[in-house]
């Protein structure tokens, strides 16, 4: 509200607005609302006008990554959103047009907006409907998502004859779908967020919990990495490149210092984004630069140099810069350290 001259903080994040200190002319609200983007909370300043209707909508605090935030910024998300009623929906792919790339920043800055126009109505005295549970959200990510842990679980049987070309089958359905189609493989700002309570809801975020949930459950009683060897979208596509280029390189005399500088290099990450309570910090993949063609030139520039190197390492990523695999061999070695302690206990009490 550029044109306000006398704004009055009122309670619970809500301003008035006026066009002079007499306090006549009333301009609206101003409102701060929040929703839980890609890298944790963030929180956008609505205007709404005495009828209702936003006029204005400006990102005051956020914790995604740069990339993200300016993606949005350049296709005019929060702009399309001035002109909506109060009553209107503000959801993604029905009303609004989404962000290809950053889906998961686009859904909560529509979410925020919405909120906003919400709480500013109540203060108008207009008529608001009583909040309603967000609708679950189970669709083709999902679904293929739990067939991928299915096919997973089939193969790895020591009867299943089949194993290597399932395998691919796997990886390359990962590859496609979860990363092309939808751009959902598992970072390491995921992790960050959950560490620091940073929960989104189950009904929207199904295929988070399922992924996250399912990796976790079959590393814990199976002790396996479901996730990484079988269907992770970049994995899946370094070994294309390796089949592309033969792949034949020995292993590097440097493999095991290359190993330690991958763990520290996931352990800096999670720190920063958990000292600074901002878990986009903690992201330095390649997977949205690759699947969603967005980053920077240096991004870009690495990604060419990890795709190119595939064709003639294992999957250079995975094995030396991943951050995802040191974290899932902590919890391996967690899971060996109570198994071991449970099976001494039980030994010791059959004993005495």
């Amino acid at each position: 509200m550029p044109e306000a001259e006398f704004i009055l903080k009122m309670s619970n994040g809500v301003y008035s607005a006026w066009k002079d200190n007499t306090e006549n002319h009333f301009l609206g609200h101003i409102v701060l609302g929040e929703a839980n983007g890609y890298g944790g909370p963030l929180t956008i300043a609505v205007s709404v006008n005495p009828s209702g209707k936003t006029i204005g909508a400006v990102i005051v605090a956020h914790k995604e990554t740069p990339t993200w935030i300016k993606l949005v910024q350049k296709h005019g998300l929060l702009g399309s959103m001035v002109g909506k009623m109060y009553t209107d929906p503000f959801e993604i792919g029905n009303d609004l047009d989404g962000v290809t790339g950053a889906t998961t920043t686009s859904k909560a800055l529509a979410e925020a907006v919405f909120l906003g126009s919400q709480t500013a109505a109540q203060y108008l005295n207009l008529p608001v409907k009583p909040p309603v549970s967000p609708k679950i959200i189970f669709g083709f990510p999902e679904s293929t998502l739990l067939a991928l842990f299915g096919i997973g679980f089939i193969a790895h049987r020591r009867s299943f004859r089949y194993t290597k070309q399932i395998r691919w089958v796997s990886m390359l359905t990962g590859m496609v779908i979860l990363g092309f189609i939808y751009n959902r493989p598992l970072t390491l700002v995921y992790i960050t967020k959950l560490t620091l309570g940073y929960w989104p809801r189950w009904q929207t975020n199904l295929y988070w919990y399922f992924l996250i949930g399912g990796i976790l459950l079959i590393l814990i009683f199976r002790n396996r990495n479901a996730y990484c060897g079988w269907f992770c979208p970049f994995g899946a596509a370094q070994e294309c490149m390796g089949v592309i280029g033969g792949c034949g390189l020995p292993k590097s005399r440097y493999h095991n210092a290359m190993r330690v500088l991958q763990r520290m290099l996931a352990l800096m990450a999670i720190l920063l984004g958990v000292y600074f309570h901002s878990p986009g910090l903690s992201n330095y993949e390649l997977y949205g630069t690759l699947f969603g063609l967005v980053g920077t030139s240096t991004q870009f520039a690495v990604l060419g140099l990890v795709l190119i190197a595939a064709m003639f390492i294992r999957r250079p990523w995975c094995n030396y810069l991943c951050p995802i695999r040191p974290v899932l061999e902590i919890i391996s070695i967690f899971r060996g350290w109570v198994k071991g302690l449970w099976q001494k206990e039980n030994t010791g009490l059959r004993n005495s």
